[in-house]
């Protein structure tokens, strides 16, 4: 699982450990859904990017400082492989700040990545209680459910990901091996 969800948290590492300029201007709800229209409706591959960025940026920032340094340190034990440091860090901060989403998020991979599934999908349900466009959480969601075999729910979720983010090149590459699977079936 580790090989699946690394580029997720790659991303996610780069957005905090260089931050990004775009994204210090996301203050407020209305400046991050802004972001998600430039998103969805860009066909600039790198300004994709630069998005992408900012809004990975804006949900790693808690507006606490001591929060926003246990997400760092935590992504940086997860990084390293320290998986059990990382969990204890991300135990801590939901304890902290219990409607941080990123904080489910990174301690769903964390979860995906020890093999515990069934933990990583209940923290990528409430990812998406808080915030329900976390393209990260669909994708991954997705891949979880391919491995369970629930490949038309794993569509679904890699539908609902790429229609927030349509810029996800391999979750659109695992969509259409999917649509292609499931070819004659009804969805």
């Amino acid at each position: 699982m580790r090989r699946i969800l690394a580029p997720v948290a790659t991303s996610l590492i780069l957005a905090l450990l260089v931050g990004c300029t775009a994204s210090r201007s996301v203050t407020s709800r209305a400046d991050l859904d802004g972001l998600f229209v430039r998103l969805r409706t860009t066909a600039n591959a790198d300004e994709a990017r630069r998005i992408e960025l900012a809004i990975l940026h804006a949900w790693t920032s808690s507006g606490r400082a001591d929060v926003d340094a246990l997400m760092l340190r935590g992504a940086e034990m997860a990084h390293t492989g320290d998986l059990d440091g990382a969990l204890e860090t991300y135990n801590r901060i939901v304890e902290l700040a219990p409607n941080f989403a990123e904080a489910y998020d990174q301690r769903a991979l964390i979860h995906a990545m020890r093999d515990e599934y069934g933990k990583a999908v209940t923290d990528i349900e409430r990812v998406l209680v808080i915030e329900p466009r976390h393209f990260g959480a669909l994708a991954g969601l997705g891949r979880i459910l391919m491995l369970y075999g629930q490949d038309k729910a794993a569509l679904r979720a890699f539908e609902a990901a790429l229609a927030i983010n349509p810029h996800l090149d391999d979750v659109r590459d695992e969509a259409d091996r999917l649509r292609a699977t499931l070819a004659g079936q009804p969805i």
